[in-house]
């Protein structure tokens, strides 16, 4: 029998914020950048990273020069930071709203997944806290315990998330055709377009647009009754 996944994109849709600048932040903060980063590296990557957000640039170009700024970095010193960081900063960032989301879905049988483009550093700690067994993502390859500097293709954006969504819902005997997605940004059209249930969730202009013009479900996260609405829904 085949069950149904509630799948979930990260950035600005679980999270309240962008799970890379806020890296990036926190990493200015606590200096640091020269441990693991050269800050004339880390900086065209942010600049990419916003024009990515308004649409001006091109994903894969984006992750791979993510990834590239890392190559050499032991994976054992990075997941070290990104614990310190998850506990510090990324968990406040969850949208309550999005937590009991996940929680409902649970409750219903349904198989949550984060499917996102951002790599398993951002990724799998949410995950964790979120108990949700199963995730999505860009992979960071590596190789004797160090970042190579590249990416696993096709990255999990635009096409990329139906492609690796299609092979994981395969391997679980997920009906993408019954599941749900929760996703913020017009570039997950190709996923949303998949399932049965497509849902905006603080939606840019684009996907509100499209979202109110296919009468689908838009979602404000953001707000501080958001995750009692959520709850009320029960």
């Amino acid at each position: 029998m085949k069950r149904i996944a509630a799948i979930f994109d990260l950035d600005h849709t679980l999270l309240r914020s962008s799970s890379g600048r806020l890296f990036f932040t926190y990493l200015r903060r606590k200096q640091l950048y020269p441990r693991f980063f050269r800050l004339r590296n880390a900086m065209p990557v942010i600049a990419a990273f916003l024009l990515y957000r308004l649409g001006q640039a091109d994903a894969t170009v984006t992750m791979q020069r993510s990834a590239m700024v890392a190559r050499g970095i032991r994976t054992a010193d990075l997941w070290a930071v990104v614990q310190s960081w998850f506990d510090d900063v990324l968990v406040h960032a969850i949208a309550p709203a999005g937590r009991a989301r996940v929680a409902w879905h649970q409750e219903q049988g349904h198989i949550p997944v984060i499917c996102s483009a951002s790599s398993q550093f951002a990724v799998q700690p949410v995950a964790e806290y979120l108990e949700i067994e199963h995730t999505i993502y860009t992979e960071w390859l590596s190789e004797d315990g160090r970042l190579t500097g590249k990416v696993r293709e096709p990255i999990v954006y635009g096409e990329g998330k139906v492609h690796w969504a299609s092979l994981w819902a395969a391997e679980q005997q997920i009906e993408l055709a019954q599941s749900y997605f929760y996703s913020d940004h017009i570039s997950d059209q190709p996923l949303l377009e998949v399932v049965a249930h497509p849902i905006a969730v603080n939606p840019e202009p684009q996907l509100a647009r499209l979202a109110r013009s296919r009468a689908w479900p838009i979602l404000d996260w953001h707000s501080s009754a958001a995750a009692s609405e959520v709850l009320a829904e029960k």
